[in-house]
């Protein structure tokens, strides 16, 4: 099973109990929510990739005002989506093929995904493609330079290999005969892949962009700005805010 499948067939059914249930609406959300809302028009056009369920920042933007899209991987997220927001207009989708027109929004954003991307940087290319000229792209990435992130990863790894996919079972085992809320995971495919900041700087230069903030996340869930590139290795997750 490769890892879209994953996604589609797989974690879309863990993900909407994790979402709502367990992180809600975050600080960390909300600020990238302030961030869009003081940047971008209100009434303008915005894409979310891999929009999930809607809850919580597609949900909040289309109730500030704006006119929401979204795409994602899973049929049954995006079947929950119209639900819960019929208003936002959404449909199955792949990040790395957007099926939408050059230019056609004035911000495409893509929050706690991009660690799911087999290809991030084909994602970029894409949120940029249907972005128009002066709009907003922005997304968030898990830090690979940040040890814990770097030791998460690791620990997948050993995860799928070995004593590593015993102890798994056996713990999938235990969720179930102790009737935990977890869903067993039994695929070993590796789902969250972190990146390292240096790789999307080269491919931002490799494509000619040269307007772009990068934002760090606070252990309170703020987010700051940073004026110089670097490897950050003491925050897990930074924000990348490109005007195209």
């Amino acid at each position: 099973m490769d890892r879209k499948r994953y996604m589609r067939d797989v974690y879309s059914k863990y993900w909407p109990t994790i979402r709502e249930k367990t992180y809600g609406f975050l600080e960390y959300d909300r600020n990238l929510c302030k961030y869009i809302c003081e940047r971008v028009p209100n009434g303008d056009t915005l894409l979310e990739a891999a929009i999930g369920t809607g809850y919580p920042i597609a949900d909040f933007l289309q109730k500030a005002g704006y006119s929401v899209y979204g795409i994602d991987i899973s049929p049954d997220l995006i079947e929950k989506c119209r639900q819960l927001n019929p208003n936002i207009n959404c449909k199955v989708g792949d990040a790395e093929d957007l099926d939408h027109p050059d230019d056609y929004f004035d911000c495409t954003y893509c929050f706690h995904s991009t660690w799911y991307f087999p290809n991030l940087n084909k994602a970029i290319d894409e949120m940029l493609r249907v972005t128009r000229p002066g709009g907003l792209v922005m997304f968030d990435i898990q830090n690979r330079n940040n040890k814990k992130m770097d030791s998460n990863y690791r620990r997948r790894l050993f995860r799928t290999t070995g004593m590593g996919r015993i102890i798994r079972y056996a713990s999938n085992i235990a969720t179930i005969m102790l009737r935990r809320k977890q869903i067993p995971i039994w695929s070993s495919v590796i789902s969250e892949i972190p990146t390292y900041p240096e790789n999307i700087y080269e491919h931002l230069k490799e494509s000619v962009i040269s307007d772009f903030q990068i934002m760090v996340r606070n252990e309170d869930g703020s987010i700051e700005a940073r004026n110089e590139l670097g490897s950050f290795e003491d925050f897990a997750r930074l924000v990348f805010a490109i005007t195209k």
